[in-house]
């Protein structure tokens, strides 16, 4: 797969519903929400990968990072990435299925332990793993 005109931007609130299709498509219950910042790859017009930055419960959030599977392994991903580090301006939490800490080690996040994380991330990932997935919690300083 040729990525080199894959367009990687900043989204705005018209990519929302092609986002949230994406999103059904790929059985990613997260949703978008209106508050949410949007790193979009996009070829040819057809939107091929997406992360969001959202804010809960006072914490900042890498979510919902997805990349269409023809796409994967051709740095789209990592494009998304460094677009999305340039977006934050304090610490950043997130639970990346385990097999991508190395992955989002490249901007900084670290991994953490359970007691470390906020409450609500903790049961988050043990709601994932009673799902049968390998996840991880992580964070990146401010």
């Amino acid at each position: 797969m040729r990525t080199d005109d894959v367009v990687v931007r900043l989204g705005s609130t018209g990519d929302f519903p092609g986002v949230a299709e994406l999103y059904r498509e790929w059985g990613y219950r997260g949703g978008v929400q209106p508050q949410d910042r949007l790193i979009i790859a996009e070829h040819d017009g057809q939107i091929v990968g997406v992360v969001r930055l959202t804010r809960e419960q006072g914490h900042t959030m890498l979510r919902g990072m997805r990349v269409q599977p023809p796409y994967q392994r051709s740095g789209v991903g990592t494009r998304m990435l460094r677009l999305f580090e340039q977006q934050l301006s304090d610490e950043c939490l997130c639970v990346p299925f385990a097999h991508l800490l190395g992955f989002y080690g490249q901007i900084g996040f670290r991994e953490i332990s359970r007691d470390e994380a906020p409450q609500f991330l903790a049961d988050r990932a043990r709601s994932y793993e009673a799902e049968g997935h390998r996840v991880a919690i992580m964070r990146r300083p401010g």
